[in-house]
């Protein structure tokens, strides 16, 4: 192995020229992050600002590895710094180090997060408040309270992300619910979409407050939401939502009344599964499903929509029983009455479900499946059956 120096010089150079693929510099990169050469962070610090500058995220990232492996949590300051530049990437990998550090030392990293969630400037304020959520501690709830009153829009949305689980927490709630009437829609979105996991039941009128919020997301993000809460308090929004001027808003809204599953819900959905639009019986295939054991009107419904003339909706239905939770070998007759379907569409999701909705007939279903005159069905039945448990263990 040649010394960390040169091992360096390569990397840099590699990450420069782009002239080898990563599997060559790869062994070198792993070796300089288990060498534990400090000597060699200025010269690492060195080259994360030349990357930085050049606008050149591939090397940012190769050394923002090396920097985590031989300083550990003390290279959080430079990781975090390196975040707060944007290179327009998705920044993927460089959070990965970021999270893996933050995380492998909660009490160490705080302070870092802290200080940049108090910073000047609301570049680095945002990569803060973004860290302090992966090491949440008492004394973050306040400062991320006040960085849900930021001037700046990503900082407020990314302070009601970062919360503590409002979901045993009167303030920690009260400050999402606040933000349901931020003047940003994307902080309005992020604020509905932490209340739509909270479980709590006093978190269907705030939801269902904003069903009329001139945002479509934010509309469709409390359908979402609605469903998420499954409280039958949330129909009468959820109902008045099949109607919004929005095609997005009301797909959800349909799905979110198959999760709630009272018989108003249940009912509008029986009603759309005999609608003469395809995509609305689609919906409601899918929608019903979910609330297969809550209403014995359901099943009967679904065997129907499984012969729809439609294969889009045949098939949906067969992904709607899917998704349910319970036994799904339940829907195993289901299934193999659309075996032999006319349509390859729908033969290929089969092949796709079989092991999971009839997996006594899998097998032999995905054999024969291997034969089909669809060469699509032919290639996820050879898939599927290695997917299957081996019947000799």
């Amino acid at each position: 192995m040649i010394g960390t120096a040169a091992a360096l010089d390569a990397v840099v150079r590699h990450a420069t020229d782009l002239e080898d693929d990563y599997d060559d510099i790869a062994p070198t990169l792993t070796a300089l992050a288990e060498s534990g050469d400090a000597a060699l962070v200025p010269r690492l610090e060195a080259a994360m600002s030349q990357f930085l500058d050049e606008q050149n995220f591939y090397g940012r990232d190769l050394i923002a590895a090396v920097l985590a492996g031989i300083q550990g949590t003390a290279a959080l300051p430079t990781l975090l710094h390196a975040a707060a530049r944007d290179l327009n990437d998705d920044q993927d990998s460089l959070s990965v180090e970021i999270i893996e550090l933050l995380e492998a030392d909660p009490e160490a990293a705080r302070p870092i997060a802290q200080s940049f969630a108090t910073a000047d400037a609301p570049a680095l304020r945002r990569v803060g408040v973004w860290a302090l959520g992966f090491v949440p501690g008492t004394d973050e709830v306040a400062l991320l309270t006040t960085a849900a009153a930021d001037p700046d829009v990503e900082i407020r949305s990314m302070a009601i992300a970062s919360l503590p689980d409002p979901a045993g927490d009167d303030d920690t709630f009260a400050v999402i619910v606040a933000a349901l009437h931020d003047f940003q829609e994307q902080v309005r979105v992020s604020a509905v979409s932490r209340l739509g996991f909270t479980a709590r039941p006093d978190a269907v009128a705030p939801v269902a407050s904003v069903t009329t919020d001139l945002s479509p997301r934010v509309r469709s993000m409390a359908a979402y939401a609605l469903g998420r809460l499954r409280s039958p308090e949330a129909t009468p929004a959820l109902l008045r939502l099949l109607d919004d001027p929005d095609s997005s808003v009301r797909s959800h809204a349909r799905h979110a009344l198959g999760e709630i599953g009272d018989r108003p819900a249940v009912d509008a959905l029986l009603c759309l599964a005999t609608s003469p639009d395809p995509e609305l019986r689609i919906d409601a295939a899918k929608a019903l499903a979910q609330a297969a054991e809550a209403d014995p009107r359901v099943p009967p419904k679904l065997t129907q929509l499984a012969t729809d003339p439609e294969p889009e909706v045949r098939a949906a239905t067969l992904s709607g029983v899917a998704s349910t939770s319970g036994d799904r070998s339940r829907w195993s007759p289901l299934l193999l009455a659309l075996a032999d379907d006319p349509d390859a569409s729908v033969r290929q999701r089969v092949a796709v479900l079989a092991r999971h909705l009839s997996p006594a007939a899998a097998r032999d279903l995905l054999h024969r499946y291997t034969a089909d005159p669809d060469a699509r069905v032919r290639d996820l039945a050879a898939t599927e059956l290695t997917r299957l448990p081996d019947p000799a263990g």
